[in-house]
């Protein structure tokens, strides 16, 4: 039922805020009006569509006709733009409201425009449109051909496809001319990534003419060179740096440096010395591991892999630091403890025959304290995780912390004059050893991420 209610509620608040026609009229959108009112009528249907929907289908559409032949009445015959803008919607009208079961409510719209006919108007209006622009340079040329475009995609008007052909050829071979201008200029300057783009984009822009010049070449030189130019600063960066290093970080920052000359050239081939000279670095940056254990061997190598990090598998000497994690359990039963209290409870007693002060007899429970004796039997475990972390050689750590877990069950044993409502009952579940020893490595397992992560840290900043 509280389902069905809150569907209802939900269908009712959605239906509040469903737009209407004539909000959208209101709101000067005049053919999102139409639309949302045909496509009122059309759910409805052909059979619910009466006199009164057929009256306001039909003065909405007269109104907003009149409306958009108003505004082309007094709209200058060479602005171009607002008078296409006027027509689409006239078009976009039409196609809302031919060949529906309600068209010829509205024949005096229907009647009167044509399709092919408005088409052919707006193809028209592109056409002049694109005349009277002065081509000068590729921008343009640019703007003539879409709309020469434009319009010969609704309609072939005269000798639009020619104009629309001979502006595009000019764009092209103007623009073309601008970019390698451009990239010449930018080439002279220096800045080769830029004059290899200007060329880039004069052989793209020329592509449907074919080649541009040496444009292709000449982009290509360009990017040679500021491939070159990225390879030098970071070639040059490295052999700074590399004259003060002495640690391994430094060798590390150093093998980057080579390292990103060597790709910034890579598709030119090989940048002097570059790779072999990141190589040697990355080497020299290296820390070489070794862990001396097998206990939690997995975890602990997954979380020391870094990439400045190697590991020694089958020599400990050649090892700069050597790593080792020990664990320990300790487990004891507690045995039993037992507890005897002697605890007392309020009963029920008897009744007592008692007179008001208006002289009404009322009967009153009355209650006595009842002794009963409870024993409380606790049975309880614990273990001890003890997790050692060592590190020696140029590198020196050690670390040590403990994993305490208990568990007990308690036995609650009454005896004695026991009230009514007591029994006996237990608390808690003492846990196997196995049981404990599990939930103490997960909590290792957390700890000891965080110091090895510790450790990762300074060996970074060796």
């Amino acid at each position: 039922m509280r389902i069905a209610i809150t569907m209802l509620f939900i269908f009712l608040l959605t239906a509040c805020h469903v737009r209407t026609a004539e909000q959208a009229y209101k709101e000067g959108k005049y053919l999102e009006s139409i639309s949302l009112l045909t496509n009122s009528i059309e759910e409805k249907g052909e059979a619910k569509f009466d006199k009164d929907k057929a009256e306001k289908l039909r003065t909405m559409v007269s109104n907003i006709m009149a409306h958009y032949e108003t505004n082309l009445a007094n709209t200058p015959s060479n602005d171009y733009k607002n008078r296409i803008d006027i027509y689409q919607c006239l078009l976009k009208m039409k196609m809302m409201l031919r060949d529906r079961f309600y068209s010829q409510t509205v024949s005096f719209f229907n009647d009167k425009y044509d399709i092919t006919k408005l088409e052919q108007i707006i193809a028209k209006q592109y056409y002049d449109y694109g005349n009277s622009i002065t081509g000068k340079d590729s921008q343009s040329y640019q703007q003539k051909a879409e709309l020469y475009q434009k319009g010969l995609e609704l309609y072939n008007y005269k000798n639009i496809e020619a104009l629309y052909k001979n502006a595009n050829t000019k764009y092209m071979q103007l623009a073309a001319k601008e970019y390698y201008d451009q990239g010449k200029i930018l080439e002279k300057q220096g800045d080769y990534k830029a004059a290899s783009d200007a060329f880039n984009n004069a052989s793209a822009v020329y592509k449907p003419l074919g080649k541009y010049k040496d444009s292709d070449k000449l982009s290509i030189d360009n990017d040679r060179k500021y491939s070159q130019q990225q390879a030098e600063i970071a070639y040059n960066q490295a052999q700074q740096l590399a004259k003060a290093a002495t640690h391994r970080y430094q060798f590390r920052e150093v093998a980057q440096y080579y390292a990103s000359a060597a790709s910034a050239y890579r598709q030119y081939g090989y940048f002097r010395d570059a790779t072999s000279q990141a190589e040697n670095y990355k080497k020299k940056g290296k820390i070489k591991v070794y862990y001396n254990s097998l206990e939690l061997k997995s975890y602990v190598l997954d979380i020391l892999s870094k990439d400045f990090i190697e590991f020694i598998i089958y020599e400990p000497s050649q090892a700069d630091v050597t790593i080792r994690v020990k664990t320990n359990v300790e487990f004891s039963d507690l045995g039993q403890s037992v507890n005897n209290e002697t605890k007392t409870e309020k009963v029920f007693d008897k009744y007592v025959e008692i007179t008001d002060e208006n002289g009404n007899k009322n009967q009153i429970k009355t209650y006595k304290d009842q002794p009963f004796n409870l024993q409380t039997v606790t049975h309880s475990n614990k273990l001890t995780l003890t997790t050692e972390i060592e590190a020696h050689g140029i590198y020196s750590y050690s670390k040590s912390f403990n994993i305490v877990k208990t568990s007990a069950k308690h036995d609650y044993i009454y005896s004695g004059n026991v009230p009514a409502n007591l029994r006996n009952y237990s608390e808690g579940t003492l846990q196997s050893k196995d049981s404990l020893l599990q939930a103490a490595k997960e909590q290792q397992l957390t700890e000891l991420k965080v110091y090895l992560e510790d450790m990762v840290r300074d060996l970074s900043y060796l």
